[in-house]
């Protein structure tokens, strides 16, 4: 995927963004990046105080991060990997006025690489301390950094007792997405610590709190925390406001332990990600806090068992949905767990509010109306198929719900739904019916079709691919409200 850079200046200094994300604003870069450094060396300097400290920092090209490991004296030298040459540049013209020089700091010796490989290469208990400093992922490939592979590699070049910490995803917006990290180091053999920091640029931009995690292959306690030594000079972090990082609102923390773990072989986080948690009933528990520094967890280590980002997998989820409620009328299917994977930039608000209205929506569907349109282009479908499709229709008409259809058939409509609903959603410009492809790459591939090509129109898989989505979405009203098809008529 392209990376695009883009530097904004203002009165107060500049923002820079990659990707359009912003990744920092010189108004407020020194809350983020002191949550990120301090305690994790100040706990490394406190347990190895006879020691001149080893320090690896894996991203941070922009040198914000090395400024402020830079602080401590006892720090005798810094190993900062970035893959992005373009940043390391910037980190050394730009944005050396506000990183003070530190990519030319003799303690810090720079390599242009990807952080995976680099650390391959590193022998065992190599660091005091690591930090990992990445931007926010934008598409699969970029969640290999946050899988237990990775930071089992971490723990290995890690000293016995060192401490590490990582920026995460917003525990507000992404909160699936942020424990899945969580319980993801906990796998890995690292007592992991959440903490939370409110940044005003990143709630300008609708980021939400940001999330950040320390770690350690030893307990981390309040008592070691309490006497950590701060450096001079430092602009926001203090311990008191420290402490209060680490508790979070019982809603948040919710969902912590069912989510599973982000591996290379399964993948988890990029869905979380695209899939933020969220409830549609009242908040429960209002006000209750959970301070991670006054518990001990033990990781879950739930793996998941399909790729949610692949069509196949999607389409057997709905399939076992499917049964499951055949089975248990009464039963009401987790909504969420139906939704094919969205676009990155829809946000936590766009998805609630549209499936808040999603039954007045869907009711809006005259299901024999597309029923008939579809038979009406099903000349090529195998005899069998068009004879159930018209069975179907029939059963609409006569007011039995989809649910009772035979087998095949809902399976039939089923993988039909799936597969446009998913392929609409990846490609915006089709759900949105502006008649052409933007060219732009989500980033990933599932294996889903192609309407539109350098800005040709194909209105007829147009019109059938937004007849599907309707019935996709009939299918699906009837699976949560079988009992009122049967009033239709």
């Amino acid at each position: 995927m392209a990376t695009s850079l883009f530097i904004e200046h203002h009165a107060n200094g500049l923002a820079f963004y990659i990707n359009g994300d912003l990744q920092f604003d010189t108004a407020d870069e020194a809350l983020y990046h002191e949550y990120l450094v301090i305690p994790t060396v100040s706990l490394a300097l406190q347990r190895f105080p006879e020691n001149d400290l080893r320090v690896l920092i894996c991203g941070g090209g922009d040198g914000l991060a090395a400024r402020d490991v830079l602080r401590f004296s006892q720090v005798s030298h810094i190993d900062l990997v970035d893959c992005n040459p373009e940043v390391l540049e910037l980190g050394t013209t730009a944005f050396k006025p506000y990183n003070a020089g530190s990519l030319e700091n003799e303690r810090v010796t720079v390599y242009s690489q990807e952080a995976l490989e680099f650390v391959s290469t590193v022998a065992d208990n190599s660091y005091h301390a690591i930090i990992c400093d990445f931007t926010y992922p934008t598409c699969p490939e970029d969640t290999t950094i946050y899988s237990r592979e990775w930071f089992q590699q971490i723990n290995r070049v890690l000293m016995p007792g060192g401490t590490i910490s990582t920026n995460g995803v917003s525990p507000e917006n992404r909160s699936n997405g942020f424990w899945c990290l969580y319980q993801t180091l906990l796998s890995a053999g690292l007592k992991a610590k959440p903490l939370q920091l409110e940044i005003p640029s990143f709630h300008r931009h609708g980021y939400g709190n940001w999330g950040f995690f320390l770690g350690s292959q030893a307990q981390i306690l309040r008592s070691e925390i309490e006497v950590i030594v701060f450096p001079e000079d430092l602009q926001t972090i203090t311990h008191e406001k420290l402490f209060q990082t680490f508790v979070f609102s019982e809603e948040i923390t919710r969902s912590r332990h069912d989510v599973t773990i982000h591996t290379l072989e399964c993948p988890q986080l990029f869905y979380y990600l695209l899939n933020p948690s969220f409830e549609l009933g009242e908040k429960e528990n209002a006000g209750t806090t959970v301070d991670f520094l006054e518990i001990q967890e033990s990781g879950t280590a739930i793996l998941g068992s399909r790729d949610l980002l692949k069509l196949e997998s999607m389409a057997q989820a709905w399939l076992e949905q499917m049964y499951e409620s055949s089975a248990s009328p009464d039963a009401q299917p987790n909504i969420t767990k139906l939704l094919p994977v969205q676009h990155r930039y829809h946000s936590p608000k766009m998805t609630r509010e549209g499936l808040a209205y999603l039954r007045h929506l869907l009711g809006e569907i005259d299901l024999s109306r597309l029923l008939n349109t579809l038979l009406e282009r099903s000349q090529e479908l195998p005899p069998k198929i068009a004879g159930e499709l018209k069975q179907l229709a029939e059963k609409i008409r006569a007011g039995q719900p989809i649910v009772n259809l035979p087998p095949k058939t809902a399976e039939f409509l089923m993988m039909l739904s799936v597969t446009l609903l998913m392929a609409n959603l990846l490609t915006p410009d089709a759900v949105f019916a502006k008649g052409y492809s933007s060219g732009t790459s989500s980033g990933y591939s599932s294996g889903t079709s192609v309407y539109y090509t350098d800005g040709y129109i194909n209105w007829e898989l147009k019109i059938v691919g937004l007849v599907m989505i309707g019935i996709g979405g009939g299918w699906l009203y009837n699976i949560f409200n079988p009992s009122d098809s049967s009033n239709d008529e």
